[in-house]
């Protein structure tokens, strides 16, 4: 049982108190034959005088061991005056009545009038007592210093509570032994975060073009300079795609940009070389090896399963020179689930676990889940030694052109950093898409339309819903950033249609792309879509 609170044994002591004041003035009304109390009566009088003492402490009792356990105010609700005086109502009227059963006392006699008319001046002093307690209590404002009473004593509890719940997880953390464990790095992080729990951080208030500006800002703090066109699409591809391939040639910047960024934000990156020999999705997680009867884990996997803690920390996996090897070899789990809906976000490790102490964070066995707080960035080079992205991978991916770079400029001073949560980058894209200002207009869609309806028939090339949902949201993130919707549906259509006639060295190929490229400047001129004239006159120097 709780230990009874000071105030809820004043209570009690109250309530007693007016009970007694109630009957001496009984008494006294009987000494001076204002009313003759009989001592029947009197034995009467007692018994209801113990049912309401001991209904009330019943009472009292109970609201104290709600109010320890729950935090609660201790002040009576009406349904605890209900439940509490409901019940003492009906056992006095009861007792009443077997009083006058018992002693064959008719209620209209003059025995029975004298026996109502004592219980009307008890009840009556009692409820006196009540109304001059509560005009004393509101005019000193007493009730104050009980409720901040009460409120230091929850206070005390909770934190007791607190230290309680800390020594338990004290117990379950030395129950984690990595040593004993079939992954033991992911353990370590469980028994982490047991002792430390994660706390996110609060939020930066910050709009998406402040967010571009303050970032470009910052890189050239560093001496890294990019246009404005590559950073406002860097941050539209998080919002359209969980994966981005930078491409370009060596020596651009690609590996640098998710860099700094998470180092802008505050978020998590982590960088992962891909080698040439990589052939399935284990170069990528690691492998369980018999022998030791372990798996052994890469960062990359130890960063995947740790963003499934850090819930609202932005974590960036980059795969750095991914198309060293072919990326449908080990990458080609990640390609399948990206497509499925969210709750499904989730790749096996491996088949049946062997025995042993398993992670806590892992999903149906030993699946590892991908958390939606996970962008997957990966840069390709253009030359010898890579291979050629496939159009599989293509469609998937956002693709950011490294081709272009920003004349330098000095800045002397210092760019602070920023925090920006998981949450609030999504809430940011999510109040671009629902802005009518940002989104694609009719007239817009119908002019772009052209150019598509024109690659499908000279080309024979069409692209499917997956990237339409793509540019529908890449639009008006762009637009939020500062650029405008001509030059997003530009950087859409140069990177994910034109692409697709990379190679195709078909008769009659030119002239459709000198009909193109007019039907690009007559729509568009040569500012709004640069991009794709650039990618015009690289795919006509190639049939040259």
């Amino acid at each position: 049982m709780k230990k009874i609170t000071k105030t809820t044994c004043e209570q009690g002591l109250k309530s007693m108190i007016f009970i007694a004041v109630s009957c001496f003035v009984l008494f006294l009304l009987s000494v001076f034959e204002v009313l003759k109390v009989q001592s029947a009566t009197w034995y009467l009088i007692l018994l209801l005088a113990v049912l309401a003492a001991a209904q009330w402490t019943a009472a009292v009792l109970a609201l104290n061991v709600r109010s320890d356990e729950t935090g609660e105010n201790t002040d009576m609700r009406k349904k605890d005056w209900a439940l509490t005086f409901i019940p003492a109502m009906a056992g006095a009227a009861v007792l009443v009545v077997l009083y006058a059963a018992l002693g064959k006392v008719p209620f209209f006699a003059i025995e029975g009038k004298n026996v109502l008319l004592s219980l009307l001046v008890l009840l009556g002093g009692t409820g006196l007592c009540y109304l001059f307690d509560y005009a004393y209590i509101t005019a000193t404002k007493k009730h104050t210093v009980q409720t901040t009473t009460v409120k230091i004593v929850k206070k005390e509890k909770a934190e007791k509570r607190a230290k309680q719940a800390g020594k338990e997880d004290e117990k379950e953390a030395k129950k984690l032994d990595p040593e004993t464990a079939v992954f033991p790095d992911l353990v370590a992080i469980d028994k982490k975060f047991l002792l430390e729990p994660y706390s996110p951080a609060p939020s930066a208030e910050v709009k998406l073009h402040e967010l571009c500006s303050g970032f470009n800002a910052y890189l050239e703090s560093k001496g890294m300079f990019y246009t404005m066109e590559t950073l406002r699409a860097f941050v539209s591809g998080l919002a359209c795609s969980r994966f981005m391939i930078l491409e370009g040639l060596s020596g651009t910047g690609k590996t640098s940009l998710p860099k700094y960024f998470a180092e802008y934000c505050g978020t998590n990156v982590c960088f992962t070389s891909v080698q040439a020999s990589w052939k399935d999705r284990s170069d990528v997680f690691g492998y369980y090896n018999d022998f030791v009867g372990k798996f052994k884990e890469t960062p990359f996997l130890r960063a995947l399963y740790e963003a499934n803690y850090e819930t609202d920390e932005i974590n960036l996996m980059v795969l750095d020179e991914m198309n060293l090897s072919r990326i449908e070899y080990y990458f080609a789990d990640f390609l399948s689930v990206l497509e499925l809906d969210e709750s499904q976000w989730k790749i096996e490790l491996m088949p049946v676990s062997t025995g042993g102490t398993l992670p806590k964070k892992l999903v149906d066995g030993c699946s590892v889940a991908i958390p939606k707080n996970v962008w997957f960035v990966g840069t390709a080079n253009k030359d010898d030694s890579t291979f050629t992205v496939t159009d599989k991978v293509y469609d998937r991916a956002v693709i950011i052109d490294f081709s272009q770079r920003n004349e330098a400029s000095v800045l002397n001073r210092r760019i602070p950093q920023i925090h920006l949560g998981a949450e609030k980058l999504q809430s940011l894209f999510a109040e671009a898409f629902a802005n009518p200002n940002y989104n694609l207009k009719r007239e817009e869609y119908e002019k772009f339309s052209k150019l598509t309806d024109f690659v499908l028939d000279a080309f024979d090339v069409n692209f499917g819903n997956r990237i339409l949902n793509q540019i529908v949201r890449f639009v008006p993130v762009y637009v939020a950033c500062g650029g405008t919707s001509a030059k997003a549906l530009d950087l859409m259509f140069s990177r994910k249609v034109l692409r697709k006639l990379e190679g195709k060295f078909d008769d009659g190929i030119k002239a459709n792309l000198v009909r193109l490229e007019k039907l690009v400047l007559a729509e568009y001129g040569k500012t709004e879509f640069s991009s794709t004239l650039e990618a015009v006159a690289r795919l006509k120097r190639k049939l040259i």
